[in-house]
């Protein structure tokens, strides 16, 4: 039998909604709403374009019920696509787009043999492309929350035929999402299957082991916001006469999420950053093959300017914003800026050890390594939390994230920068905001 290949892609969350850019009057809200449409139209493209002979889709099409029916029509589109170029397409639900999380729905287009695109809930399915000499088993979520280890009850394999494991999964030791249908590399190599096609992790990794087949997350088609960097998009598989199988990436994403890191350690003046971040935006944009560029900055290192940027926080946003509008208009734009600048050593400690200086940074001492600064933080907040919009409150991107160490050193350190700031009524301060006007 010739090479057969198959795409595997996972995680597309179809129209997702927007996350924190189309607050800013002048993003390119447009391009990035539209974003994983256009993913999953470079998705049916490579798919034609290879001549791929299945494709494959472990869940999240949809990021919950629609709001709109074009995303439903979004998708009828792409599948009547790859039906009319012969390409049977089999997709199983994940914790995203449920059983029960949907009650919107379309006729879809049947595969070219006459099958339905979406396998089954309630319990495991097989698909057997006789002609392709592939088995395809999986199963939809039924609901959100599948606790259950849905893999163990997946059949054996299909002797002589390259069998093929659809299946989403937090998968055991994956802590970046949540644990749903959970379940061991080493349970899913012992079903003896020649691939596993896993969706829900949105990072692409392999996690085989030594004399198992591939167990592979794709990662999602398009990053969604800062905390998805790097190239998106799927696998395609290559499967040979003898039924062993090698894969490739291959990135469809439209817009890419980046940190750019700026030391800010020997810098003395505003022009300076503003400088640094002109070149790496330069760089990068040559690199992005026509993405949009959208961009996180940190400040980081030793700094006389620490106080002052934190109380100058705005008035830098604005020159990098600027600088990235200047770039082009569906090239870069600024999603964020993060100070996490400290003071120089000479000046950690405040000269006047009895005066407010020393009784604030001890203060502060007391809060980096008090264990209970999260759950205090926690209950402050939970009333605001409680009318943060969903987008904001996903399992993926929180706008508290109280478990996350680094954010809660963050509003410490800020806090104390912009405090220090207004105390140090000194030359040093005087000199340091001035280099930022």
């Amino acid at each position: 039998m010739a090479i057969r290949k198959v795409l595997h892609a996972a995680d597309i969350h179809l129209d997702s909604p927007l996350q924190k850019l189309d607050q800013y009057d002048n993003a390119p809200a447009q391009k990035i709403r539209g974003a994983t449409r256009r993913a999953l139209e470079n998705m049916t493209l490579l798919a034609i374009d290879q001549q791929v002979d299945l494709v494959v889709i472990a869940g999240d099409l949809y990021d919950g019920d629609w709001t709109d029916q074009n995303t439903g029509l979004a998708f009828v589109a792409e599948a009547a696509r790859l039906v009319q170029a012969g390409i049977p397409l089999l997709v199983i639900r994940g914790n995203h787009d449920a059983a029960n999380q949907m009650t919107s729905s379309l006729p879809l287009p049947k595969n070219p043999d006459g099958s339905e695109i979406f396998l089954a809930t309630g319990k495991p399915e097989s698909r057997f492309l006789e002609d392709l000499g592939i088995a395809v088993h999986g199963q939809s979520f039924r609901t959100r929350a599948e606790r259950g280890n849905l893999a163990a009850k997946y059949p054996d394999s299909a002797a002589g035929m390259f069998n093929i494991g659809l299946l989403h999964t937090g998968l055991e030791g994956e802590t970046s999402h949540a644990h749903y249908a959970p379940c061991s590399p080493a349970q899913l190599t012992d079903k003896h299957y020649d691939y596993w096609a896993l969706g829900h992790i949105h990072s692409r990794r392999d996690h085989a082991i030594p004399g198992g087949p591939p167990i592979v997350f794709s990662g999602n088609l398009q990053g969604r916001h800062i905390r998805e960097q790097g190239p998106k998009g799927c696998v395609i598989i290559e499967i040979d006469e003898k039924n062993q199988c090698q894969y490739a990436f291959h990135p469809l994403d439209v817009i890419r999420w980046h940190q750019c890191l700026l030391d800010v350690s020997e810098m003395a003046h505003r022009d300076e950053i503003s400088d640094a971040y002109q070149q790496w935006l330069a760089d990068t944009i040559e690199t992005s093959d026509d993405r949009l560029v959208v961009a996180r900055v940190r400040l980081v290192g030793r700094s006389k300017l620490h106080a002052a940027l934190h109380r100058h926080e705005m008035a830098i946003r604005s020159d990098l914003q600027a600088i990235s509008v200047a770039s082009g208009a569906d090239l870069a734009w600024l999603e964020d800026i993060k100070i996490r600048t400290s003071m120089p050593k000479a000046r950690s400690t405040p000269l006047n050890l009895d005066g407010p200086l020393e009784s604030l940074n001890q203060v502060l001492a007391e809060l980096r390594d008090d264990e209970a600064l999260a759950k205090i933080l926690e209950s402050e907040l939970s009333g605001l939390q409680k009318k943060l919009p969903k987008e904001l409150k996903s399992d993926d991107q929180t706008a508290f994230p109280f478990s996350d160490p680094e954010w809660i050193n963050g509003l410490i350190e800020s806090a104390a920068a912009d405090v220090f700031g207004r105390l140090q009524e000194d030359e040093f301060d005087d000199e340091s905001t001035e280099a930022l006007r």
